[in-house]
């Protein structure tokens, strides 16, 4: 089974809280911007299925909760606006989301 993109999200802005760890294998410049990626047949369906990449830092977003998890190690969470910010973009674009738990 491929990894196939369904949608990449660009709010515009970071909702990253500080102090999370990040990953610093590849990095993308984007000026107060922040881009998540949502695959459709991810194999490793943690920390939700379908779940977001942050492109930047590496981080995981759970959809159903907005914990943040890097490398399977809970980091934080995103403010609920941004979570349901993420949430309403992957729905314009068609994406079937898990259950809202927060």
């Amino acid at each position: 089974m491929t990894d196939e993109n369904i949608v990449e999200i660009d709010l515009g802005y970071s909702p990253i809280p500080d102090r999370c760890m990040r990953s610093l294998n590849e990095r993308t410049i984007k000026n107060d911007g922040c881009v998540w990626r949502i695959h459709k047949t991810d194999p490793d369906d943690f920390p939700s299925k379908p779940h977001a990449i942050n492109l930047e830092s590496g981080l995981r977003l759970n959809l159903s909760t907005g914990g943040l998890y890097y490398k399977r190690q809970y980091q934080k969470a995103v403010d609920k606006k941004h979570l349901l910010d993420i949430r309403q973009k992957a729905q314009e674009q068609g994406v079937g989301l898990p259950p809202l738990l927060v």
